[in-house]
């Protein structure tokens, strides 16, 4: 490494995810500050993202901030930041054409 340069970069230091008791996850990759309550399978859970009770997301990459409300079952589905999914939404998409929600968006 180089002496006298320093590294620049932003600390996010959060709390662990909370798994609620009737949470299940499997076979998925969950960062830190994430609030869970449903199931989580096959997917990516980006950093201070809330699963609702009763919400099943599978095979989905949600990104950061984003929060499903409660009984919202998610398949083949990408969130960009800050998505907000209110309750007994369905969505789903297919594993070549995964439906994509943009920056924000409330549904």
């Amino acid at each position: 490494g180089v002496r006298n340069r320093p590294i620049y970069t932003k600390v996010r230091n959060s709390a662990p995810t909370y798994y609620s008791p009737e949470a299940k996850v499997k076979n998925s990759l969950i960062a830190d500050g994430c609030q869970i309550f449903g199931e989580v399978e096959n997917s990516i859970i980006f950093r201070g993202v809330k699963i609702g009770r009763g919400t099943v997301v599978k095979n989905s990459i949600l990104m950061q901030g984003t929060i499903t409300g409660e009984n919202v079952y998610l398949n083949c589905v990408i969130t960009d930041k800050n998505v907000v999914i209110s309750d007994r939404k369905t969505l789903s998409g297919c594993a070549t054409l995964p439906y994509f929600i943009q920056k924000g968006t409330r549904l």
